[in-house]
């Protein structure tokens, strides 16, 4: 009987072991998480990466940083003082999550334009009023030519929403609330999903995160409390960018579920949101959904079962387009 139980045992673990292999070599599948050390959390303004990282992880990636918490790739290029500076500002899709440095967009569009310094000034987790700060406290208005922020749907969700839905969830006592909110669970998810890719790939096939994280986003966009802020900190940016002289553009990256199937042939209350406040204030932005839907293979521009992070491809298609506007 022990050795039924010890062979059964065995044959799991290497059917497991031999999935997650296969998983990891054949699909642009990534462990989910980031190890410590890499954002200060105690800096509320802006909140933002640690300034020489040489040994952090992000989605299984290595990360490297310069003096000023800027993601940079393993060997930092020496900037030329001559030329003129561009910033990438946004969260984790414009910082990389899933890639190496190279591989963002910033990276290729660094290697490609040896007339710019192009730095990414991104942190995972970052929303508009935190760009904000980013673009106040780490960029210099020095030499600058231009600054792209990438508006992700998500970056709605303001301090003041999240504190208000933090004390919902304290009048919540439902005993689904208290699982989902349980501390332990919550770090044994962060746990597994970081080490397992099997197990992004079975959570997200299982629960639809594309569709799941999108729907969630997007129904913030329907309550006038949030629109009241967006327009607020749009307007803070406003003021700022028209001391700069207009340099700043919008990069509006979709979610994966927005390029799916009929998706692209219809606008969404968020989009229309989106480009009506950004339109309003005379900002310039580009709206990366139409790119995307035009490509022939979307299925390789999001990271598998992945929300909203690209893969290199969907890096390379936005430096692409990028490249045409510096050109």
């Amino acid at each position: 009987m022990k050795k039924i139980v010890f062979y059964n045992t065995l044959i799991l673990f290497l059917i497991i072991f031999t999935f997650e292999i296969l998983l990891r070599f054949f699909f642009d599948i990534t462990p989910q998480g980031l190890s410590k050390g890499i954002i200060n959390e105690q800096s509320s303004k802006p909140r933002f990466n640690y300034s020489n990282i040489k040994d952090g992880k992000v989605f299984g990636k290595k990360i490297f940083t310069d003096t000023n918490g800027f993601r940079i790739n393993k060997k930092e290029k020496l900037q030329n003082y001559d030329n003129e500076n561009i910033y990438f500002v946004g969260g984790s899709v414009t910082f990389g999550s899933g890639v190496d440095q190279s591989d963002t967009f910033s990276g290729i569009l660094g290697k490609r334009l040896k007339n710019f310094n192009i730095f990414n000034a991104s942190v995972i987790g970052s929303n508009l009023e935190n760009n904000y700060y980013i673009l106040k406290n780490k960029i210099p208005k020095e030499n600058l030519k231009k600054i792209y922020i990438n508006f992700s749907l998500d970056d709605i969700l303001f301090q003041e929403i999240v504190q208000a839905e933090e004390n919902l969830k304290k009048v919540d006592e439902s005993l689904l609330n208290k699982f989902k909110n349980n501390q332990f669970f919550l770090k044994l998810n962060a746990f597994i999903r970081s080490k397992s890719v099997m197990y992004v790939w079975i959570k997200g096939f299982i629960f639809n995160a594309e569709q799941g994280y999108y729907v969630h986003a997007n129904e913030t966009y329907k309550n006038p409390q949030n629109i009241n802020l967006l327009k607020k900190k749009l307007d803070m940016i406003k003021n700022y960018n028209d001391d700069l002289n207009n340099k700043i553009t919008f990069l509006i990256i979709p979610y994966s579920y927005q390029i799916k199937k009929n998706n692209c042939k219809s606008e969404d209350l968020s989009e229309k949101i989106i480009k009506r406040e950004l339109s309003e204030r005379k900002f310039k932005f580009f709206l990366i959904k139409n790119i995307f839907c035009e490509n022939d293979k979307k299925n390789k521009i999001f990271l598998s079962q992945d929300p909203s992070h690209l893969t290199g491809y969907g890096h390379q298609i936005v430096a692409d387009y990028i490249e045409q506007d510096l050109r």
